[in-house]
């Protein structure tokens, strides 16, 4: 008996090991490091980025070229290549490819990633009050929006949220309806007789007519859904971190997208979005303060301090600033919050 129990002791110790053999993934050698950049190292423009690749130990095959892939560059090189930061850049991440191309007619691939400051500090500007409009102090605002003589505007909460549209005039409500109780209204845009509207968690757009406010289709996104634009051909949408993305109005595919930046690192919680004069507006979400970035490479040109267009110590209940609406007969903005008494309509200075 005692024989028999050494007899499965050792067979549980081989199967054991043999398993544990047969499971064991095996390890990717690595022939080529890159020795420079460093792995997410900060550039700003103008900048030169040293490449540098350098062969492993044990590595004795040689190089015959290297190229390195940049966006749409493509530069030969052997182990060692300067790269120069330009103006050209998108802001943010990027990635870094390199192949290396072996006598034997072997190759492999490699990847460094590297980010990519602005160099340029925002300008801050200056602006005047030009009118002051009443504003219901019941809406928690998501998006605003003046086309065609209409006011539109989302307030957002789970099963308090609503759209509304009105006289841009005398701002009396000529049309409202209520949203799903389950979904949390956030930022809108008028494109091609449509109004897009999305919501915040639910990866869900709504589809309204712009006239009757009747839902028409809804749409789907893998992200949250924060702010709203449109640059008359793409929608261009915020998800509260520092990215924006163009997406196509008739497929909601992605087009392409952004990273926000100034020369302090990336802008994050970008929410209410307005496109204008080639430009987008944002409001930060938690600051009274609205960045404008150039759509092109998520550069924040300027920023428009508006922390004391009202005093909140005079008020018990009321939010962050968030709305941004566009006057093009006017060259205004306007400019309200989450639970505002007030609309203000402002006029910029320096621009």
């Amino acid at each position: 008996m005692k024989n028999l129990n050494i007899l499965l002791i050792l067979f549980l110790l081989f199967q054991s090991c043999s398993n544990e053999v047969k499971n064991k993934s095996p390890r990717i050698k690595s022939n080529i490091k890159i020795d420079s950049p460093l792995s997410f190292e900060i550039f700003y423009e103008d900048d030169t980025v040293e490449v540098r690749i350098s062969k492993t130990i044990n590595n004795n095959k040689k190089i015959k070229k290297s190229l390195l892939i940049n966006g749409n560059d493509t530069l030969s090189f052997t182990d060692k290549i300067d790269l120069y930061i330009n103006q050209n850049y998108i802001y943010g991440y990027n990635t870094l490819r390199v192949i290396v191309y072996y006598g034997d007619g072997s190759i492999e691939k490699y990847s460094r990633q590297i980010t990519v400051y602005p160099k340029q500090k925002p300008s801050e500007l200056e602006y005047e009050i030009i009118k002051i409009l009443p504003h219901d102090p019941q809406i928690y605002t998501q998006g605003l929006i003046l086309y065609e003589n209409h006011f539109y505007e989302s307030s957002g909460q789970y099963g308090k949220s609503f759209l509304r549209k009105y006289t841009s005039d005398d701002l009396v409500i000529s049309k409202e309806i209520k949203i799903d109780p389950d979904l949390f209204a956030e930022g809108i845009a008028i494109l091609n007789d449509k109004l897009f509207m999305l919501t915040w968690k639910s990866n869900k757009g709504l589809v309204f007519d712009k006239n009757t406010l009747a839902l028409l289709d809804s749409f789907e996104y893998n992200t949250e859904g924060w702010g709203l634009t449109n640059n008359e051909r793409e929608l261009i949408m915020s998800d509260g971190s520092e990215k924006i993305r163009f997406v196509d109005p008739s497929n909601f595919k992605i087009n392409k997208e952004i990273q926000v930046f100034d020369n302090l690192g990336k802008v994050e919680s970008l929410n209410e979005l307005e496109y204008i004069n080639g430009k987008i507006f944002s409001n930060i979400y938690g600051k009274d303060k609205i960045a404008v970035i150039n759509p092109l490479n998520g550069l924040v040109e300027n920023y428009i301090n508006l922390e004391k267009i009202i005093n909140k110590k005079n008020y018990k209940n009321i939010d962050v600033m968030n709305g941004i609406a566009f006057n093009k007969k006017s060259n205004t903005l306007y400019i309200t919050g989450k639970w505002w008494p007030s609309l203000y309509e402002i006029k910029l200075n320096n621009r």
